[in-house]
């Protein structure tokens, strides 16, 4: 591998001559290459992180640098002491520690701009970023939006019949927020809300999962339930825990993830309704 790579994950375009002194070109990426090719390239990478941009430029170029344990070697060449540890950290874990230490060594002797600004009255208890974009609020019933670049504000959006938020979450289109008893839905582009769900869905929701077209949202009693904004009604039910939801994730196979207020995780399958797990 060379610093000749280009952005897009693609390998240097190389040209054939053809006959008659005529050149025809042609470009080579990365899917044109058999996996030994691309396994021997990867090994030549020093660097974690530009490891790291390889393996996420598609899912055959993760899927050979994650089987070849690419990641792991080049652990151990930065770490020999590391070789003949019992440890059975997964290469998963290596990464997110190496990227950990960058990162604090990075503050620790860099320097650093922080910027603060009086976004709420009261205080606010909760945000999101995302693309370029953070979403505060929870405490006085109004949700801002901001620019991350030039701490702009952008809009806001009003919590509707008083009700207060518990959690939300954003993409590029849409604000979803989450109250006790209702999902509630908010254009970007306007503060009202364009949505609430009925009352007698679901009860004391705590916290929410969101991923388009779907929110799976935790409540005290224990279950999860997805909830289909499209339809605008509850698709399945979960029971997860004896004990309250407290916190949610969606994976990207229809696998919900929730934690309880007793400290135990339980796994469940969207779209079988199976519980898979729970430790």
């Amino acid at each position: 591998a060379s610093s000749s790579r280009s952005r897009s994950g693609s390998l240097p375009s190389k040209r054939r001559s053809g006959g008659g002194g005529g050149g025809s070109g042609y470009g080579l990426t990365g899917q044109s290459l058999n996996d030994d090719t691309l396994r021997s390239i990867f090994s030549h990478v020093d660097d974690h992180f530009d490891l790291a941009h390889c393996s996420a430029v598609c899912k055959s170029w993760h899927t050979i640098i994650s089987t070849a344990h690419v990641m792991r070697d080049l652990y151990y060449k930065r770490n020999p002491q590391a070789r003949g540890s019992s440890s059975t950290i997964s290469v998963k874990s290596y990464f997110e520690a190496l990227a950990m230490n960058e990162h604090a060594s990075t503050l620790a002797s860099g320097s650093a701009e922080v910027h603060q600004w009086i976004g709420h009255d009261m205080r606010a208890t909760l945000c999101r970023m995302k693309s370029g974009s953070v979403l505060t609020g929870m405490g006085d019933k109004v949700l801002r939006l901001w620019s991350a670049e030039s701490c702009k504000y952008m809009n806001e959006y009003n919590v509707p019949n008083s009700k207060m938020l518990v959690d939300f979450d954003f993409d590029e289109n849409k604000i979803v927020g989450l109250t006790s008893s209702q999902v509630c839905i908010w254009k970007r582009s306007g503060p009202r809300s364009i949505f609430q769900s009925r009352g007698d869905t679901f009860n004391h929701g705590l916290c929410m999962s969101y991923a388009d077209p779907e929110v799976v949202i935790g409540c005290e009693d224990g279950r999860a339930f997805v909830y289909d904004m499209y339809s605008r009604s509850c698709s399945s039910i979960h029971r997860l825990h004896p004990s309250p939801v407290t916190c949610l994730a969606v994976t990207d196979d229809q696998l919900i993830v929730g934690g309880s207020t007793f400290g135990n995780v339980a796994i469940a399958d969207q779209t079988s309704g199976e519980s898979m797990m729970n430790f």
